[in-house]
């Protein structure tokens, strides 16, 4: 049965784009369809962000994903045709992939991460700060690449190193230094190596707070694991997408080991 794709997509409609292309590696970024007939689309790329010269080749695997009806849609494709750097054609191939946003996936990624724990604050004063902290202009942070993940330079002063966590859309768990009790409200930033990168600000709820027994590192450990309270739906939407893209990108580099 073949998959009615104007179902999931349409013309002018905006999209994310993810081609391996024909130097190795693979190009992440945002397209829009210009047009759509059956499973053939043709799209363009915009935005700074743009492929290497002459990396885009026909019958190179494709995915993209779209935002819509409160679900992330995700299809696979191939390059048909390229008219330039810009402008390409795919066919849409396969069942078009439905995630809704209560079934958020968890994936382990090293992210810089900054976290207060309001031990004494009440619920309505963190969201007092956390309106706040969304309403003031801020530049997006300075990320360079280390060994560990990415680094934000300079941030108010400081740089803010990568660290290891189980991420989802709803959550997360990380490692921290003492004891937190459950129902302590804890304030967080994370920041997303996106295209554009972006810094996110959450109040999350500690559920649950273990010490490490088996850890290398001196000093006593705690894995603590949060579910986000205060979170605005955008925000939520790019940590989703964050997600997935690093999950294809993990599949990528493993098909492409195993070639």
């Amino acid at each position: 049965m073949s998959t009615e794709y104007s179902n999931y997509f349409e013309e002018l409609q905006k999209i994310n784009v993810a081609v391996r292309l024909g130097g190795g590696g693979s190009f992440d970024g945002t397209a829009a369809i210009t047009s759509l007939k059956g499973d053939l689309a043709w799209l363009e790329l915009y935005g700074n962000e743009q492929p290497p010269r002459g990396a885009v080749q026909v019958g190179a695997e494709t995915w993209v994903s779209v935002w819509t009806g409160g679900a992330l849609c995700r299809c696979d494709a191939k390059v048909e045709t390229v008219r330039d750097d810009r402008q390409f054609s795919i066919r849409l191939v396969g069942e078009v992939k439905e995630t809704q946003r209560r079934e958020y996936f968890r994936l382990d990624v090293s992210l810089p991460v900054l976290y207060k724990v309001l031990d004494t604050v009440a619920p309505e004063d963190a969201e007092a700060d956390w309106n706040s902290d969304r309403k003031v202009f801020c530049r997006p942070p300075e990320m360079v690449p280390t060994s560990d993940g990415p680094k934000v330079v300079d941030w108010d002063g400081e740089d803010v190193v990568p660290v290891r966590t189980n991420l989802s859309g709803g959550g997360m768990r990380l490692r921290v230094s003492r004891l937190v009790e459950s129902g302590t409200l804890v304030k967080l930033t994370l920041f997303l190596p996106l295209p554009q990168p972006r810094v996110i600000y959450v109040v999350a709820e500690a559920l649950r707070c273990q010490e490490i027994t088996l850890s290398r590192e001196p000093g006593q450990h705690y894995s603590m694991s949060l579910k986000f309270v205060m979170i605005v739906d955008r925000d939520r939407e790019a940590i989703i997408s964050y997600l997935f893209n690093e999950q294809r990108r993990e599949l990528m580099a493993k098909n492409e080991r195993v070639r």
